[in-house]
């Protein structure tokens, strides 16, 4: 008798699973249903395609809740500018592990060593000049080195070159420790998809891995940048 009434509970399960009704939410606790995510989605592909028609938007789940009955569905949106899905890359596989050694050029030319940042909180920012969520972000990323200031190493990695890098900082703001030239690196670990942002412990593990800050719905029911405030409270977290 016993499997006919675990079949009973499996169907019984997979009806109230189906008549619940899904929702996504972002980090700002925004709730999308299914169209308006295809709608908020499809917005933000439309301005990366200015940039670069190869380049897609991809939706990242990150974790799934069951509050009665409704399915919430936690995510954010990224880039993959190489045009393809992003499977999970070796940089997902160090969670929890040191990231791995590497001598970095800033700049100024001078090098910045990995292991160098041990000793306090680390975020790194993957970015490059032409990536639309990655120039949104710049304002919130800022806003937390100006709020933490020399308690966390702020470092933003890209594979372009000094010259680039420079000539873009001349008209946008992004505070902080600019490392260049890092196509080697980037490879190695494996990022397609940008921004990036790596949280580091004081020991230089990889506790946390997210894509860029998500967008938020405007007033006029556009897209805008929304706020960091789950990179802080993950910072908030790695500073006890």
């Amino acid at each position: 008798m016993k499997k006919p009434i675990v079949l009973f509970i499996a169907i019984l399960t997979s009806v109230m699973i189906q008549a619940q009704s899904n929702y996504y939410r972002n980090a700002n606790g925004d709730l999308f249903n299914e169209a308006e995510l295809k709608e908020a989605e499809q917005k933000i592909a439309d301005k990366i395609h200015k940039i670069s028609e190869k380049a897609i938007v991809e939706i990242e789940i990150k974790d799934t809740s069951f509050k009665k009955d409704s399915i919430i569905h936690d995510f954010g949106f990224h880039v993959n500018l190489n045009g393809s899905t992003t499977t999970k890359s070796k940089l997902h596989s160090l969670k929890n592990k040191k990231l791995p050694y590497a001598s970095l050029v800033g700049l100024s030319g001078d090098r910045l060593y990995t292991n160098e940042l041990e000793g306090k909180p680390t975020l790194l920012n993957f970015w490059f000049t032409k990536c639309k969520p990655c120039i949104d972000e710049m304002p919130e990323l800022n806003q937390l080195k100006k709020e933490y200031g020399d308690r966390i190493n702020f470092v933003a990695v890209t594979y372009e070159p000094k010259e680039k890098v420079e000539a873009f900082l001349q008209k946008h703001n992004f505070d902080f420790i600019q490392v260049v030239d890092a196509q080697e690196y980037i490879d190695t670990l494996e990022i397609q998809a940008f921004p990036k942002n790596v949280l580091l412990d004081k020991n230089g593990a990889i506790s946390h891995i997210a894509n860029g800050i998500p967008y938020i719905r405007d007033e006029n029911g556009g897209m805008k940048m929304g706020e960091a405030t789950e990179l802080k409270n993950k910072l908030e977290t790695l500073l006890k």
